[in-house]
């Protein structure tokens, strides 16, 4: 009996989800964990379930407790960490699309939060090991705790096999020197095919030019406020501020940033590669 009212919780679930109502959803979501005890779940169909509910509420709803699920989380099978390929692209587990949200903005969780979460991690990382999400994921959790040397050797290690444009943004931050922070946000900015998510880059690396090299400052923070136009998003106050300190100069032609992303590349590639 029990059961059976797991799964009509789960459908009324599913009802909920479809029309958009995430209160309801919520509170079928609370049935089912309610219920989970009292019913045999030998193949963790209904742990699986209730997971699947969990990770769609978390798309939904700010702040979503996504760590009260770590008990269920835990049950995962073997089978559960193996992505699946489809349309040539490999669609993350439920293991792992778990893990990602739990170690999303981790860098700003509390201790309790990190405490709640860590034996799932732990987990994911002897699962997958060599997971380019699993080792960013590390990385800023050596950031949280101010072990800031460790992180930048997992970045350096993940950009030897990765270009991704948010690996080399994330490792600037990290880096002491100017000329590092340059290089390597000029290749974030290279590495980013859709300029409607470069606006960030251009604005960071126009922040770290605009006293030494203005004329190229100028060439980025116009591409930065060109893309936010074009996507109908307001200007920042801080955007607007380097836009006005640069007006008198004359934007580099698109030519001349190629040639200097070309020596930036240089830089950058000798930093990911240093100490190894």
């Amino acid at each position: 009996m029990e059961s059976n009212d797991f799964w009509k919780h789960n459908e009324l679930f599913k009802r909920a989800m479809a029309i958009g109502n995430t209160d309801e959803a919520r509170h079928e979501l609370y049935q089912m964990t309610q219920l989970y005890s009292t019913m045999i779940d030998n193949d963790l169909t209904g742990n699986k379930a209730i997971l699947h509910a969990a990770l769609n509420l978390d798309k939904v709803i700010v702040d979503f407790n996504m760590a009260y699920f770590v008990p269920f989380a835990m049950r995962l099978a073997d089978t559960d960490w193996e992505g699946t390929r489809r349309g040539g692209r490999v669609i993350p587990s439920i293991g792992q699309r778990i893990t990602n949200r739990l170690m999303s903005n981790i860098q700003n969780r509390s201790d309790t939060y990190i405490k709640a979460i860590m034996p799932f991690f732990r987990k994911a990382l002897q699962i997958n090991p060599s997971n380019k999400d699993n080792l960013r994921h590390l990385a800023q959790l050596y950031v949280r705790v101010a072990m800031k040397s460790q992180a930048i050797l997992i970045y350096k290690r993940l950009l030897q096999h990765h270009n991704d444009s948010y690996l080399f943004a994330e490792l600037a931050e990290l880096m002491p020197t100017l000329q590092a922070r340059t290089a390597l946000y000029a290749q974030a900015v290279v590495h980013q095919s859709k300029e409607h998510f470069n606006t960030n880059n251009r604005y960071h690396l126009a922040q770290l030019l605009q006293l030494t090299e203005p004329t190229r400052a100028a060439y980025e923070i116009t591409k930065c406020i060109a893309a936010r136009e074009k996507a109908n998003e307001p200007i920042s106050s801080d955007v607007s501020r380097i836009a006005r300190l640069l007006a008198e100069f004359t934007p580099v032609t698109d030519d001349n940033q190629q040639t200097f992303y070309e020596r930036q590349a240089r830089i950058a590639n000798a930093i990911i590669n240093e100490n190894e």
